[in-house]
Parts: structure tokens; C-alpha cells; sequence
């Protein structure tokens, strides 16, 4: 298990362990980022603004 944390996901036999790269990589894969660069951008900010409230706990 990389870094030694979940969640993990493994894509193709590999593992991939940091929670925002397996969002977006989701996101993409499963067409959520929105219907253009605006919208991706906008769900970047979103899961970016979430990660800096965990922090702040």
C-alpha cells in the first residue's frame, strides 16, 4: 500500500494512493469534470477549497 494510507485505488495492476488524484482521475474518466475547461476548473476549486478545510481542523 502506498504511502501507507487509504483510500487506494488500483488502476491496471498499480496503486494509487492520494485521494484528490483518484478523485479527478474519477472525474475525468467518468466525464464529471463539467462541459468545459471552466467547469473542470471550477470542480478543481471545489475539491482544492475541501482539502484546505480538512486542514484547517
Amino acid at each position: 500500500m502506498p504511502y501507507k494510507k487509504l483510500p487506494v485505488l488500483e488502476i491496471g495492476g498499480k496503486p494509487v494512493a492520494q485521494s484528490n488524484a483518484v478523485a479527478r482521475y474519477l472525474a475525468r474518466k467518468y466525464d464529471l469534470m463539467g462541459k468545459n475547461e471552466w467547469d473542470a476548473m471550477i470542480c478543481d476549486v471545489l475539491v482544492d477549497t475541501l482539502g484546505d478545510l480538512k486542514q484547517g481542523e
